[in-house]
């Protein structure tokens, strides 16, 4: 009788060597060529020109000539971000393929009809939250309201036909609208533009009595003495404005902010998130980033990105219940 045993240790020997092959093919570039050591793409969801799209070029210019490598900015723009967000789900793992969020990407637009298919949190991992913003609320010199209290108490006695303008029907602006009709309890009615800039317009020709706008698009003109701003929906008073009362002055607890971050797709090593985290949060501390980001009315964030994780879970949940309150089912 021919005994099994030489059979089955050879069969042993050839499975380890197909395995030490295998990991000696895989292993050698990692090893040699420590994150990041070529060219990262850097995918933004919007226009070139905008804020989030000159905000992603400025830090990767400087997270470029830190590191000694290329970050490439390339727009994919449509359906609100998500056509850059589904291009970066599909990339590889590996920490190349870098993509820009919003808040409105992250904890708006998955709870809507368009977005349901496609959940960025559940194929994306958190890297860092880059900055945040508050949103003013505006008025027309011609509107008999000074404060948030006094648009509330003419809310109530519809001494006056309100209305108030945003960059679109799923965006921060208009929660933050609806947000102040809930607390206040009273009504308006919510006019949706194709941007910012078209509702300041229509606010300044007498069209619209309110708005929801950033401080770069607002503040100006409030400087200027054509329009006055009532209140900032941070949770406090915004340090780039602190002549401005916060909502939540008014109203405990009001609280809508705008942010961008970095996200990379799931699988992506966690050694590899942690080296991206640690540099941009060195690009967030410099003294130029920070110079820039207070001209564009932003205040820098950085942190871990468990931080950025616990942010988008506590969005998500509050704007998804405030969007399907609102039966919002997007543009």
């Amino acid at each position: 009788m021919i005994s099994s045993t030489p059979v089955r240790a050879r069969a042993r020997l050839l499975g380890a060597a197909l395995v030490a092959t295998s990991l000696a093919a895989a292993m050698p570039g990692a090893k040699a060529q420590p994150y990041p050591s070529r060219s990262i793409t850097l995918l933004v969801g919007y226009s070139a020109g905008g804020q989030a799209d000159a905000l992603a070029r400025i830090i990767g210019k400087q997270l470029g000539e830190n590191l000694k490598i290329s970050v490439v900015i390339e727009n994919k723009t449509g359906a609100n971000g998500m056509i850059a967000a589904q291009a970066a789900a599909r990339s590889e793992p590996d920490g190349y393929t870098v993509l820009m969020v919003t808040d409105a990407m992250v904890a708006i637009d998955p709870h809507l009809a368009s977005g349901k298919q496609f959940d960025i949190s559940a194929t994306m991992e958190p890297v860092i939250n880059v900055s945040w913003a508050p949103l003013l609320l505006a008025a027309a010199n011609n509107l008999p309201a000074n404060s948030v209290a006094e648009l509330v108490a003419i809310g109530k006695q519809k001494t006056v036909d309100l209305s108030f303008g945003t960059s679109g029907s799923s965006t921060p602006h208009r929660l933050a609208g609806e947000m102040l009709q809930k607390v206040g309890g009273f009504t308006m009615t919510h006019i949706p533009y194709k941007g910012t800039a078209a509702s300041v317009n229509d606010l300044l020709g007498g069209q619209i009595p309110l708005l929801f706008g950033a401080p770069t698009a607002v503040e100006p003109l409030a400087v200027a003495g054509k329009i006055k701003i009532l209140g900032v929906t941070s949770e406090k008073r915004f340090p780039l404005l602190p002549n401005v009362p916060a909502i939540s002055e008014t109203f405990p607890g009001y609280k809508i902010i705008s942010y961008i971050g970095f996200m990379l797709p799931k699988k992506t090593p966690k050694p590899v998130i942690d080296a991206l985290n640690k540099e941009i949060n060195q690009v967030l501390a410099s003294d130029p980033m920070r110079a820039w980001l207070d001209k564009q009315g932003m205040v820098p964030v950085g942190g871990s990105p468990e931080d950025f994780r616990r942010q988008i879970e506590v969005d998500y949940q509050a704007r998804g219940e405030l969007v399907r309150a609102l039966g919002i089912t997007g543009e």
